[in-house]
């Protein structure tokens, strides 16, 4: 295993001893690397513990540098809480029950939520999708509305993004299935009170799922990192996920593949214990999770595989949609096949929609 996996699974297992890897790190390419994969503060877990190792110690311009990028975090983190509170708080004086999505919701379940990199606000709100983008345009027309949520307002320098799904699947049999289930689960997630925080967030059971859907959505269609796998390791070590096997129920929805493939990732990249994963693993969809959440970084921004400029062309970002399809057909043939249909579905979608 490469130095900086070994060095994270230390990172996050506070009771482990400091692995032999240290003396071969190169801090100022580690930290380049944590930026990549937006985890610098869970790393910075793993340098406080380290005291007097006998060789290759953090020099002090290393150590300034990473306290820098931790006093950002915070900071960062402290402006988004204020900002989702904010935004819960309005949608609520507009007669609009809501929860938070992934973000400052996930950070409560870190030891330390300060050291999560913050991102967007997502917030589920009820109502439905004609509901919800009417409340919208109502207020700032013409914003843009794709299939399960709606461009809104910033707050202050954060992008909010406001859903009326939380998640969708291209499959449309399981993308309905997994629709219904989230209905079914809603009216616990925007009950589900955080009063020091002053937001709503999901149950852990409805995490398990829709945090499946993310981390797939993200592996198919852009690309994946290690924050949003380090997530999915705080959800079930927090949740006390142990001997919980929810093999039917995923495999009825359509997401035993990502499944798999993330608990395999879990166990054996961040050292994660077998009993608290809620899938068997997956070896061979592991291996490629893991090509992908590497080569890729955050949101695969850092994928040199991509086709020059195909985040500004639209034509460029199609094709790279199907070259990912060609890619990953053969481990996620399902959604990988029906991603080109309901790319279709969604050009259609989004006509009927634009006058809402």
């Amino acid at each position: 295993m490469h130095p900086y996996l070994q060095f994270l699974q230390f990172c996050l297992h506070p009771g482990s001893d400091i692995p032999d890897c240290v003396v071969d790190i190169n801090w100022h390419e580690l930290r380049e690397f944590a930026k990549k994969q937006a985890i610098a503060g869970i790393y910075w877990t793993g340098l406080e513990r380290l005291k007097d190792i006998p060789a290759n110690k953090p020099t002090d311009d290393d150590v300034l540098e990473w306290m820098a990028l931790v006093s950002k975090l915070r900071k960062q983190n402290a402006t988004v809480d204020e900002k989702a509170r904010w935004v819960s708080n309005n949608f609520r004086k507009e007669g609009f029950r809501s929860c938070l999505l992934k973000g400052q919701g996930n950070a409560l379940m870190y030891p330390d939520p300060t050291l999560r990199s913050a991102g967007d606000i997502d917030i589920w709100v009820e109502g439905g999708d004609r509901k919800v983008i009417a409340y919208v345009n109502s207020i700032m027309p013409g914003r843009k509305a794709c299939y399960h949520h709606i461009d809104f307002r910033k707050a202050g320098d954060v992008e909010v993004e406001v859903h009326y799904r939380p998640s969708w699947l291209n499959n449309p049999i399981n993308n309905r299935r997994l629709q219904r289930w989230f209905e079914a689960h809603a009216d616990a997630c925007f009950s589900n009170s955080i009063p020091s925080h002053g937001f709503q967030v999901p149950t852990a059971a409805f995490n398990y799922v829709f945090q499946l859907c993310h981390i797939y959505n993200h592996l198919l269609h852009e690309g994946i990192g290690l924050r949003q796998i380090i997530d999915y390791f705080y959800l079930l070590t927090s949740s006390d996920s142990r001997q919980t096997d929810l093999t039917p129920m995923l495999t009825h929805l359509g997401l035993q593949p990502i499944a798999g493939a993330v608990m395999w990732v879990l166990h054996h990249m961040l050292g994660l214990d077998a009993a608290y994963l809620i899938v068997p693993p997956d070896a061979k969809r592991g291996r490629i999770l893991q090509r992908e959440i590497i080569e890729g970084g955050n949101f695969g921004r850092y994928d040199r595989r991509f086709l020059s400029g195909s985040y500004r062309s639209p034509l460029k970002k199609n094709l790279q949609r199907l070259v990912r399809d060609f890619r990953l057909c053969l481990f996620f043939p399902s959604e990988s096949l029906c991603e080109p249909w309901f790319r279709l579905y969604h050009y259609v979608w989004r006509r009927k929609h634009r006058s809402s």
